[in-house]
């Protein structure tokens, strides 16, 4: 009578355990965590595209202040400060992608590359 409590008592056992592993393999890879990340990563592309932009942006700036004659002093100034403009632009968007970033990092998203 012994023994058959005995064989009983490992064998839950061992079963409470396989099911433990596999609440953590569900834990581990939940589609909601996938579908989260991927929505992360979607964020943190447009992102850096919003970036691309930003820095085409500035370069063409750039280009149209040194071409535009000192003589025409209004347009000058407006380039001046439209380029202040771009790069505070700039500035932010690299912080917002900075966050965005680390928040992949601390939700755990696995095969990231950054």
């Amino acid at each position: 009578m012994k023994l058959i409590i005995t064989v009983i008592l490992l064998a839950l056992v061992n079963v409470s355990h396989a099911q433990d592993e596999y609440l953590m393999q569900d834990a581990i890879t939940k589609p909601s965590l996938s579908l989260r990340c991927k929505e992360m990563l979607r964020e943190r592309s447009d992102k850096v595209k919003i970036q691309q932009r930003l820095n085409a942006l500035l370069q063409r700036n750039r280009d149209l202040i040194k071409k535009s004659p000192k003589a025409q002093m209004s347009v000058h100034n407006r380039l001046l400060s439209n380029q202040v403009k771009v790069k505070n632009e700039l500035h932010l968007t690299n912080l917002n992608i900075e966050t965005t970033e680390e928040n992949i990092v601390r939700s755990g998203c696995p095969g990231i590359s950054l």
